[in-house]
């Protein structure tokens, strides 16, 4: 009876395991949501960028991410790494480290070079609001219809992020 007990109790715990890690879940808040109005200063100090300003016929990706975070830098690393693979989708990263912070990694990643990137420091402090993400780096994907169809609280995989992002 007891090792009947301890297999179910075991059971129970893996499954809970499993579903708490499951990464590619949408949290109950963000279903049925849109592509939120969202408000990131550029890398020049000067230049405001908006929502409205992303292309509507391309999916796009969000990164919430932090400059000093090695999981982060390991993310941006592969999506240039895989850049080619994601030419036809648009990436945000946005930050809400200090503007210096952001600025060296944005040189340190060349992301200048890559047209389809776009950085910018969060200033309003939106993204952690309202994600309410508990790691980073934060990957939502977005269809062509601004319909989120990903959530990914600490990362994903870059060849699952291309399979989903290029579908």
């Amino acid at each position: 009876m007891r090792n009947i007990l301890f297999t179910v109790v075991l059971f129970l715990a893996a499954f809970n395991i499993q579903a708490q890690t499951k990464a590619d879940t949408i949290p109950a808040h963000l279903q049925n949501l849109r592509l939120p109005d969202f408000k990131l200063l550029l890398t020049d100090s000067s230049t405001s960028f908006y929502t409205e300003q992303l292309s509507k016929k391309k999916t796009t990706v969000l990164m919430s991410f932090s400059p000093d975070c090695d999981h982060c830098k390991n993310q941006t690393k592969e999506l240039i790494e895989n850049i080619q693979k994601l030419k036809s989708v648009q990436i945000v990263m946005a930050t809400t480290y200090p503007f210096e912070m952001m600025k060296q990694f944005y040189i340190d990643y060349q992301i200048s070079t890559y047209k389809n990137i776009i950085m910018g420091r969060d200033v309003l402090y939106f993204f952690p609001k309202y994600y309410r993400n508990h790691y980073l780096p934060l990957i939502t994907i977005y269809n062509k219809n601004g319909e989120l169809i990903h959530y990914f609280d600490g990362g994903v995989p870059t060849a699952k992020l291309i399979e989903l992002a290029t579908k």
